[in-house]
């Protein structure tokens, strides 16, 4: 039996999609799908009706999932561009959003209403999902299916392939969760929460199971200690390369933030706001972060001044750590060029004083952890994350009796229970081997 046709409302034409047979995906030219003839044409048979399916697939794994398949009810002579024409080429946009926003359409949604729901996730989450579902797309198109008609199976088919390419259980949750958004529109279930997929995901995880990162892989007392040296001092004379790496680390280690946090800061006055012991930050008002919440959003950096009065020689190295007077010489460096209110800014020549990305603040603080181990002679470690400054700065803090309030505000954490899960793995480990010392230290009384 065909699927019902997708609604939010009461009954109405619907544009009926072929699950399979010739269609082409915008921006493709008709020759690239192949010359193969769909076999129901070839028989004679021209119904657009979705092949039933075989009575071995008692779970229905291979009807469309989506159920807004269509009668083109558009003017004949006007085509959309990149969807299904009156013709029966059966063009499908590569776009994710576009073909979220096609299948509201057609369910008679208001733009107006549609603008709000394609709002409602993050500008990062947009562009892996649309990412995700090029790729999908792709795929569908050498497996001769077309994308807003496919089936739970072909959506195995295409995460099994990733996961025989090497992609890890979590990159495959997230490709479903990304297919989910166009082919459950409007659904209240969603494809990761079908039972097969789940048990497909589960099999995964089971198969390759995901690393436990024991974040940091590299010593901050060791990053810390090179700061105070060439090639990042004497700050006013170095490089603006060394430089930015300087201040970005130093930023993010004594805040403990998300590189995209620290992305989206800003040196505007009142949101960049210097006092005589401190430094405090807050973020772009337009920028939204991974929690959306009046707590995330509110939540200000203060960033102490660090032995500013040094009187010995180990006090004078210190003061170079402080990241109030580090930031104080960015901005004054930087005021010259800069294109943008953006706290960072680019030293690049062809982008100089434009504003920093956040995978470009990452390349920094990695490039800095690097650079420290370099100029030490010591061998740089692997794996190394621009995120493990959270983890180093939390950690460390823990380490010199930080209460966790304190922690948990400086990272914006609401609970402290992200620490304990993710961050405090060598701590636990140290009270492991702390009992076993206690049970050898008997020794001593006998």
């Amino acid at each position: 039996m065909e699927p019902p046709p997708f609604s939010l409302q009461g009954d109405h034409d619907t544009l009926r999609v072929p699950r399979s047979g010739p269609f082409r995906i915008a921006g493709q030219s008709p020759g690239s799908e192949g010359a193969q003839e769909d076999p129901s044409r070839a028989s004679g048979n021209h119904s657009p009706r979705a092949p039933l399916a075989p009575e071995t697939l008692v779970l229905g794994l291979d009807l469309p999932i989506c159920r807004s398949a269509v009668v083109y009810s558009g003017q004949p002579d006007c085509p959309r561009p990149g969807f299904p024409s009156p013709s029966g080429s059966g063009m499908v946009p590569l776009n994710r959003v576009e073909a979220e926003r096609f299948l509201l359409q057609e369910a008679k949604v208001p733009s107006s209403v549609i603008d709000i729901i394609l709002a409602s996730r993050r500008p990062s989450t947009v562009r892996i999902y649309n990412s995700t579902w090029a790729s999908f797309s792709s795929w569908c198109q050498r497996a001769r299916v077309n994308p807003l008609s496919a089936s739970i199976l072909d959506v195995l088919l295409f995460l099994r392939e990733g996961f025989a390419a090497g992609l890890s259980p979590n990159t495959l949750r997230r490709q479903a969760a990304a297919i989910s958004t166009v082919l459950t529109c409007g659904s209240a279930s969603s494809i990761s929460r079908h039972p097969v997929v789940q048990q497909f995901l589960r099999g995964a995880a089971n198969l390759r199971p995901p690393p436990v990162h024991r974040f940091p892989t590299w010593d901050l007392n060791k990053v810390l200690s090179a700061l105070t040296a060439s090639p990042f001092e004497p700050l006013r004379d170095v490089s603006l390369r060394f430089l930015s790496f300087k201040v970005s680390f130093l930023v993010a280690i004594t805040s403990a933030r998300r590189i995209s946090e620290l992305a989206a800061l800003s040196s505007r006055r009142d949101l960049c706001v210097f006092h005589q012991d401190r430094v405090v930050l807050r973020l772009d008002p337009s920028f939204i972060p991974k929690i959306n919440s009046p707590f995330h959003r509110s939540q200000e950096l203060v960033l102490p001044n660090f032995c500013p009065s040094p009187q010995h020689p180990l006090e004078r190295s210190w003061h170079t750590l402080d990241v109030r007077r580090a930031l104080k010489i960015y901005l004054r460096r930087t005021s010259s060029f800069r294109k943008t209110e953006a706290l960072f800014v680019s030293y690049q020549p062809a982008s100089i004083g434009a504003k920093a990305s956040a995978p470009m603040l990452g390349r920094w603080i990695r490039a800095t952890i690097s650079t420290a181990y370099q100029r030490q002679s010591l061998p740089v470690p692997h794996h190394v994350t621009a995120h493990s400054t959270r983890s180093a700065a939390t950690s460390a803090a823990w380490a010199t009796q930080a209460s966790w309030e304190e922690i948990c505000r400086a990272a914006a954490w609401s609970s402290i229970s992200p620490f304990i899960r993710h961050y405090r793995v060598d701590s636990f480990a140290s009270a492991d081997a702390a009992f076993g010392r206690r049970v050898l230290q008997t020794v001593h009384s006998t």
